[in-house]
Formats: C-alpha cells, structure tokens, sequence
C-alpha cells in the first residue's frame, strides 16, 4: 500500500539556491530525488517555504509563520501516514532572539496539535482515517556561524541549536539530526550534494 508523506519546512525544503537567487531544479531538491527512489512506495507532499518559522514572532511578513498555516495546510493533504516537520532553523536568526526552550516548544507544537485533533472524533474520521501518523521531525542542520553565516547567526545560535538536539534526543523522539550537511556558498543551504545527503538521511527513518 502506498503511503503518503507530508513534508512541512523551510527554504531546504523548498530548494532555495543561494547561487542564482532561484529555486534550484526539481530534480535536484531532496523531496523529489526521494519521489523519484521511492514513487512505487510514497508519495511526498512538498510544503516547503523559504523563512518559515517554527513558531510565528515574523511581524512584517506573517505568511512565514508556521503555526499559522499548518493546520490548514496538513487538512488540504490529510489523511496522510507520516508528517515530517523541518523547521527551527530561521527561530535560531539571532534577529528573533529566541530561547531555545521557546523554540523547542514552538516545534512539540506541532506533534500536540495532531494528536489533539486526533481526539476529536469528526477529526479522526476525516483527517485521519482513524490512524494517527507517524511523526519525524528534521532538526536545525548545520550552519556556518563562524565565516559565510555570521550576520544572521552566531555561536550562541549554534548552541542553541545543540540544545535543541540534545533534548529531542533525551526525550526520544522521532528526529533526524543533521550536523554536517553540504551547504552553499551562503553557509545555510543545503546545495546539490547536500540535498542528496539529506535525501539519504530521510531515506532511513521511512
């Protein structure tokens, strides 16, 4: 039986290319180099946006906050059998600020929000098809704090971003830790290769 992937994320979700200012090829983003390996198993929903929030602080462009949107967005693909949530990293931009509680928080946000409209019955029928899906969450990947990256992040930020693995880790749950994927000149993005990488790293927890 085919399952259905729902993937919510930022910028490397979407295939942010740092080099044009573009969005790099289809075929090159992670999600549709999976598509392609895995067509006969899954089917991967691609909502991916660059800057989106974990939590929702982004005042002048609201649209990139994730709370907003997700409901919404997971009923339009439901039932789906796994949601993989990709976000925290642009919470870690020293220009938010954030604790790396708050954004742990900002993120079990997610996983508590499924599971309590799992309770509603009407909800369960409709948008679960009775099952509750499995839930894996990307963590924060590496970025370069130290030279390319530095205006929008810092060490503190790196070591929030630790912090933030070493809790799903202690607690766990479902998450893919990434601390040395390929990136872009720009120190955020995951480039080609780094988009292969991450494709081989989701691989292993489907």
């Amino acid at each position: 039986m085919v399952k259905k992937v729902l993937i919510y994320g930022d910028s490397n979700t979407w295939g942010d290319n740092f080099i044009t200012g573009k969005r790099i090829p289809d075929e090159k983003q992670w999600v549709n180099i999976l598509k392609k390996i895995y067509s006969k198993d899954y089917i991967f929903l691609q909502e991916g946006l660059p800057g989106r929030l974990a939590g929702n602080e982004e005042k002048f462009k609201p649209y990139k906050n994730g709370k907003d949107t997700f409901i919404s967005t997971f009923r339009t693909n439901a039932p789906v059998d796994i949601v993989i949530i990709s976000l925290g990293t642009n919470d870690l931009q020293i220009k938010y600020n954030k604790k790396s509680k708050d954004i742990i928080n900002d993120l079990l946000w997610y996983k508590n929000k499924l599971e309590e409209s799992f309770t509603d019955e009407e909800d369960k029928i409709k948008y679960f098809n009775n099952k509750m899906p499995k839930i894996i969450y990307i963590l924060p990947i590496n970025f370069d704090y130290k030279v390319n990256a530095s205006v929008i992040f810092d060490e503190e930020c790196e070591e929030k971003r630790q912090e933030i693995i070493e809790y799903f880790k202690k607690q766990n749950i479902n998450a893919i830790i990434a601390n040395s994927l390929d990136l872009f000149e720009d120190g955020i993005h995951l480039s080609y290769q780094g988009h292969e990488e991450m494709a081989k790293l989701v691989a292993g927890e489907l």
